[in-house]
């Protein structure tokens, strides 16, 4: 009975070998498929690639009439995009926490522009002296707009980009107005201490 089993199985597995698996390389590309439309190229690269390479290898074997080879790559491709598709929710998690807490950090970064653009102001500086950092603090403040308006619609690897750009912009700028007002201090005459004067012979 056993024996009569195995042979079945045997014959069956011939069957299918001689046949093209084209109904499980469709299955493979709707998973393929499916995987790059939830974000596997941004989210889960390394087993997008797996997937799809594979499912290549699949088509590959098919126009060779290796049906075997066809239908374990096929079997791959399915298996590496659902693997995509699983890491893809807390890869996405991940970068909306650090692209949330990058924005944070810039935004903090403006507040201490501002500060230090109001001290500047308060000492004096001129505002055509201001002018080119006020444009750089504007540049930098709808960017910021922007990047929190990307960050809402999910585009974390666009935040990502744009906190590393507002990084470099933002942070050289508290300085620049301290560095403007401390010329500005510089510039204005010390007021001596009045002595006491000597009683007249």
């Amino acid at each position: 009975m056993a024996m009569r089993r195995l042979v079945l199985l045997a014959a069956i597995a011939i069957v299918a070998c001689d046949h093209p698996p084209t109904r499980e390389i469709a299955a493979a590309e709707q998973q393929v498929m499916r995987a790059q439309a939830d974000g596997a190229e941004v989210y889960a690269p390394e087993r997008w690639k797996e997937a799809s390479t594979a499912l290549g290898h699949a088509h590959a074997r098919l126009r060779e009439r290796d049906y075997q080879g066809a239908l374990s790559a096929a079997n791959d491709a399915g298996e590496s995009a659902r693997l995509a598709i699983e890491s893809i929710g807390p890869a996405k998690e991940k970068a909306r926490n650090e692209t949330t807490l990058g924005l944070a950090e810039v935004r903090s970064a403006l507040d201490r522009v501002t500060e230090e653009r109001a001290a500047a102001i308060k000492a004096g500086v001129a505002a055509r002296t201001l002018a080119p950092l006020d444009a750089r603090m504007k540049t930098a403040g709808v960017r910021v707009a922007g990047a929190g308006n990307q960050l809402e619609a999910g585009n974390y690897g666009y935040v990502a980009d744009m906190v590393a750009l507002l990084r470099t912009e933002v942070t050289p700028l508290p300085d620049l107005y301290r560095s403007t007002r401390t010329a500005q201090e510089s510039k204005k005459p010390r007021t001596r201490p009045a002595g006491r004067r000597r009683p007249s012979p």
